[in-house]
Parts: structure tokens; C-alpha cells; sequence
């Protein structure tokens, strides 16, 4: 897909914006978490559990291209597990199911941490609101001065 950028001042030149597939599906996702960001900030800790529920699938790692053939591509999904670096092969049909689950762990994170966030919160206000700490008065200035003790 070809995109047309025209500057201000009338001319113009074609740039290459997306060059093959992967790049315009990356752009896809990134802009279906931005919209889901959006979303997402209302979200009470009920909700959240709820939308954590529904993910289905999800793996660990980075899924990457290993090498591009005539007939098809080859991947690989690495993940670090047990203190290890592991690695394996995904074929070319199950990539798209894999990189599915990939970012159903990512949304699981990112939904996993905004909950606890929320109740971390809420556990401070419910702290602070029952603090039977005193609360910090300045002292009455007097009009006398203040009087020195001797030291003997």
C-alpha cells in the first residue's frame, strides 16, 4: 500500500507505508490497544475480572520470522521460562493463532495489573480514612519570649 504525503508547500512524494502485510497487521493491533486503552480507563475491578475471564488463549514469548521461503514463511516463538531461554517452531498456519495468544497474555498483564492497581488504591484511601495517626497541628505562637535554661 503506497501513502501520498504532500507537504505544505504543494509538493509531493510517494513513501512506501506499509511493505508487506505483517506491517499493516502490526499497525492494526496497535491501533485496536490504543482504542482499547481508551476504553479500558473507566473500568471498575469487577469489570476488569470479567474481561480477564474471557481470554481465551494465551502464550508466552516473542513470535518472529525465522527466514521467508518461495512457498512459505518460517517462525519461531521464544520465551523465557524457568529462568531459560526457550524456543520452538511455529508453522506457517498456526502463526496467526499463536500471535492471537501472544497478545492474549499481554491483555491479561495489562488487565491483571490495572486491578490490582485499582484495589491497591482503594486499600490506601480505606487506610488513610481510618488513620487514627494525629494529624500534624502547628503550635500557638506566644507573646512571651521563649525563656532560656541554665545550664548549671
Amino acid at each position: 500500500m503506497l501513502y501520498k504525503w504532500r507537504n505544505p508547500n504543494g509538493g509531493g512524494r510517494m513513501t512506501e507505508f506499509f511493505k508487506n502485510a505483517e506491517r499493516a497487521e502490526i499497525f492494526r493491533d496497535i491501533i485496536s490497544i490504543i482504542i482499547d486503552i481508551k476504553h479500558m480507563n473507566a473500568l471498575t475491578p469487577a469489570r476488569l475480572v470479567e474481561q480477564i475471564g474471557e481470554i481465551q488463549r494465551m502464550e508466552r514469548g516473542k513470535l518472529s520470522v525465522m527466514r521467508r521461503g518461495p512457498d512459505h514463511t518460517h517462525f519461531k516463538l521464544q520465551a523465557w521460562e524457568n529462568g531459560k531461554n526457550y524456543s520452538r517452531h511455529v508453522s506457517e498456519d498456526q502463526a496467526p493463532a499463536v500471535r492471537e495468544a501472544i497478545d492474549g497474555y499481554h491483555k491479561f498483564q495489562e488487565l491483571t495489573g490495572r486491578y490490582a492497581q485499582q484495589v491497591i488504591e482503594k486499600t490506601r484511601a480505606e487506610l488513610a480514612a481510618g488513620s487514627k495517626k494525629k494529624k500534624y497541628r502547628p503550635r500557638r505562637k506566644s507573646s512571651w519570649p521563649k525563656s532560656r535554661k541554665s545550664s548549671s
